[in-house]
């Protein structure tokens, strides 16, 4: 029998969140929100996890936050419109309107990830599990952490970031040559596998006003986000999985383990921050005995 699929718009006062939903909500089975990475990077960088998670009989939601994809992308709007408050009021309106919201899993990547802790500190009601994949507690232990991986660089590749970054010019060729080599190290290590992927829409004007120019440059809204201290106000049943070699370290991973009651933890050897995608087996098994083990 085929999956029911289905995708729509929601309607709100920022305009039009597009969603898609693999599977039926109606099923037996907990339905798993996906939330994707960026911010800006659109839902075709998590379809990979949400095809994995789908593959175990649970219902999926993908959607495409407001700014990027297929909602509407506000482009004229200031920095300061980008808000974590902006993106936690979308995940509730989306949670209602597809009429969840007794119950619901949520699984972040990177981004998705800060997105789900950040909503998850507060104890959401209805809440009954996360998935937190290759993210991180604050962009204060990301800095340190990607700021080790920089130095790890050949020599013309870190002093390229160094040099380019104290004079601003975050297009120098020489410093995206440096970028480019962080993220065949750290980010993606395989190309794309399939011709014709769909394209996405980046919404890079979110991106930079939250984040930066590059992953390991963090000047946006989110360079003092954290949610160390309130990671123990966590209650349910938590997931942490990434990669060896991944830019949200393994060190990131094991200090949120650590205070997240009962939280497990699996790190794919040898892979980066997609470890989704270059090793989807041994991610949608390791996956797949968790949510088994916790009865969700």
């Amino acid at each position: 029998m085929a999956t029911k699929d289905r995708s729509g718009y929601l309607t709100w006062k920022h305009g039009r969140t597009w969603f898609r939903v693999i599977g039926d909500l109606k099923s037996r089975r907990i339905p798993i929100v996906v939330l994707h990475g960026g911010p800006g990077s659109a839902h075709n960088g998590v379809l990979t996890i949400a095809k994995l998670l789908s593959a175990t009989g649970r219902p999926i939601i993908v959607y495409d936050q407001i700014g990027c994809g297929k909602s509407t992308s506000l482009k004229s709007k200031p920095a300061e419109f980008w808000t974590m408050e902006l993106f936690e009021e979308e995940l509730t309106r989306v949670i209602k309107h597809l009429k969840i919201e007794k119950r619901y899993i949520l699984a972040g990547g990177s981004w998705g990830g800060m997105l789900v802790l950040n909503y998850a500190v507060k104890k959401p009601k209805g809440l009954k599990g996360l998935i937190i994949a290759n993210s991180l507690p604050s962009s204060r232990m990301w800095i340190q952490e990607t700021r080790k991986l920089v130095a790890k660089l050949p020599a013309k590749h870190r002093n390229a970031i160094y040099k380019y970054e104290k004079l601003g010019k975050f297009t120098n060729k020489e410093y995206l040559a440096a970028n480019t080599e962080f993220a065949k190290r750290h980010i993606r290590q395989i190309p794309q596998l399939v011709d014709n992927a769909p394209k996405r829409k980046f919404g890079k004007h979110v991106y930079e006003a939250m984040w930066g120019p590059t992953e390991f440059t963090v000047r946006g809204s989110l360079k003092d986000w954290s949610v160390e201290k309130e990671l123990h106000r966590i209650k349910v049943p938590t997931f942490l999985i990434n990669g060896e070699r991944d830019e949200a370290t393994p060190a990131m991973q094991r200090f949120m383990k650590n205070r997240i009651k009962g939280a497990q933890y699996y790190c794919i050897k040898g892979a980066a921050h997609t470890a989704y995608a270059e090793a989807p087996l041994e991610w949608m098994q390791a996956t797949e005995k968790w949510l088994t083990s916790k009865k969700l």
